[in-house]
């Protein structure tokens, strides 16, 4: 009797586990209720403004979208047991694995999407020791003592002999024709670059300071945002990068007369899509053939569509704050890759990142969980 009351306790609880995964992964619904709640704390909703209108403003409003995106959200910490507690340079996605550098040069890596250590590849790629690594040209490359190595078919660390025009900086977008980066100066601007790989040519403008780009129609969309004061956010459109400022790789990354190199571009190319204040948008991505963007406004930070001017929040996210300095968004095949880093906490180094997949949402915190 016993026996058996032991086994169906077991069955039940194998029952609850695997329906507990289910919904996890099935999460068909998005629950507003906490977010408005705070909104209605930070800014006591107008007797003429009713739901799902939240904010009406002069430069943008914000409403509860009547399109909402479920995802299967979840936080982790993901625990690296190397010397410095934070990656030295932004974590990639490579043959799907999550792939970080840490100090004095080894990498970690995790596999999408269960996020498990993976000891063995991480074996394969240990063999050097370097002191950042990107993905580029579908190619995993590290820059060891001066030089740049790619990891071969072969799993060897093989010298890259291709004109690499990326120094110590993530990179921000890359298409078949482009190779795009960026530098932050704060309150004095920032520049964003495009490197074209057949002319070698490199060609900049100003972005304060860019997080993400997107490419639609052949129009390239440059995101920024910039912290400093009550914050902003700008979203410019380039239609021929090649039609930019042009400029030496060996004069990127500087400032001219204490601002960003970028203010210098007087080529009227870029066009301002919008430019909004006391908002921020930390990240544009392509989702379900939708444009979303995080947002951080009043104190919390959510996913939105914006139509005419109206930021249409689609899901709450943590219904909390998390904040980013410079964080980069990049698309990896299906998986989508957001680098988040905090000054408070790291500095310029990543403490965290978003993982989006399959409908699921995963912040991984490093080593710890950080509430930024």
């Amino acid at each position: 009797m016993e026996k058996r009351i032991i086994l169906y306790l077991i069955s039940v609880l194998i029952s609850w586990t695997v329906n507990a995964q289910e919904l996890f992964v099935k999460q068909d619904s998005v629950n507003f209720d906490a977010i408005i709640s705070h909104f209605k704390q930070q800014i006591p909703l107008q007797d003429s403004i009713k739901l799902p209108l939240v904010f009406k403003g002069k430069e943008y409003n914000v409403a509860i979208s009547n399109k909402p995106i479920p995802f299967a959200i979840k936080e982790i910490v993901l625990k690296a047991p190397i010397e410095e507690k934070y990656p030295i340079s932004f974590s990639v996605i490579y043959q799907d694995r999550l792939v970080a550098l840490f100090a004095p040069g080894s990498f970690v890596c995790y596999s999408i999407p269960k996020m498990e250590r993976d000891e063995n590849f991480e074996k394969k790629l240990n063999t050097k020791k370097f002191q950042y690594h990107w993905l580029l040209n579908n190619k995993l490359i590290g820059f060891s003592k001066g030089k740049y190595y790619y990891f071969n078919s072969n799993n060897q660390w093989v010298e890259y002999s291709v004109v690499f025009p990326i120094k110590h900086q993530p990179k921000l977008y890359e298409d078949e024709t482009y190779i795009s980066f960026c530098d932050c100066h704060g309150e004095w601007g920032g520049t964003v670059y495009f490197y074209d790989k057949a002319t070698k040519k490199t060609y900049f403008t100003e972005a304060t300071c860019a997080n993400s780009i997107l490419k639609e129609d052949n129009k390239y969309f440059i995101l920024s945002h910039l912290g400093h004061g009550t914050g902003s956010s700008e979203l410019k459109e380039i239609s021929n990068p090649t039609q930019l400022s042009q400029i030496d790789l060996k004069n990127i990354n500087k400032t001219v007369n204490g601002e960003a190199l970028g203010y210098t571009d007087k080529s009227n190319v870029a066009k301002k899509v919008f430019n909004y204040y006391d908002i921020q948008t930390f990240s544009s991505f392509e989702y379900q053939s939708r444009t979303l963007y995080m947002v951080y406004w009043k104190e919390t930070t959510f996913l939105a569509e914006i139509e005419n001017n109206t930021i249409e929040i689609v899901n709450p996210l943590f219904n909390k704050e998390l904040y980013t300095h410079e964080p980069i968004t990049t698309l990896y095949g299906d998986i989508i890759l957001m680098n988040l880093d905090f000054y408070g906490i790291a500095k310029e180094q990543e403490v965290s990142c978003i993982i989006i997949n399959d409908g699921q949402l995963i912040k991984a915190d490093w080593n710890e969980k950080h509430d930024n």
